[in-house]
């Protein structure tokens, strides 16, 4: 593997969207705030508890024989997501933390927490942003629902942790995702 100093990223700012499951890639991004109309931008993220992608399953096992100890390894189950932290209040982050469909929209714009959740499910897509460069991750459906307390304090912003459940989708033949490569194009941080 070539050593590309280009490659290497810090993720001074990112935004993330959310649209429809199974709603396709934006194939040109040339504004990370804007992917394109499809796509609504969640708001306002922590700066200071930044998305975590997780990885949770079983490990590879090694299967052997009697003739050769390490012949196989298995492939293990495993399932991928990412935490992330709310900062707005809004009824859409409401929503998404409480396990709401739209119809816990109240007229008056507050929302109507259920009894029993329900992850509601999406299209995601991040746009990480080094200076003038992107990663674009997206997700085409995404299983997103309130994932610990929420958190406050008197000298931070009110967070409401949310996770995504990476789930297969159709339009891409069973997988969860697609991580681009580096591109250019987009404001300093």
């Amino acid at each position: 593997m070539p050593l590309i100093d280009e490659a290497a990223i810090v993720p001074g700012t990112g935004y993330i969207f959310l649209a429809d499951p199974d709603t396709p890639r934006p194939t040109n991004i040339t504004d990370p705030r804007d992917p394109g109309p499809a796509w609504n931008n969640i708001g306002h993220t922590s700066r200071d508890d930044l998305p975590e992608f997780g990885r949770d399953g079983d490990d590879p096992e090694t299967l052997g024989t009697w003739q050769n100890a390490k012949l196989r390894q298995t492939s293990p189950d495993v399932t991928y997501s990412v935490t992330f932290q709310s900062v707005q209040a809004t009824a859409d982050t409401y929503r998404l933390y409480f396990g709401a469909g739209p119809e816990a929209v109240q007229p008056d714009g507050s929302l109507r927490i259920p009894a029993r959740p329900a992850p509601q499910v999406g299209a995601l897509l991040f746009i990480i942003v080094d200076g003038q460069r992107m990663v674009p991750l997206w997700f085409p459906r995404a299983s997103l629902l309130g994932s610990d307390a929420v958190s406050m304090d008197v000298a931070q912003f009110w967070s409401f942790p949310i996770t995504a459940t990476f789930l297969g989708s159709s339009s891409i033949g069973g997988d969860l995702g697609e991580w681009a490569a580096v591109a250019g194009g987009g404001p300093s941080s």
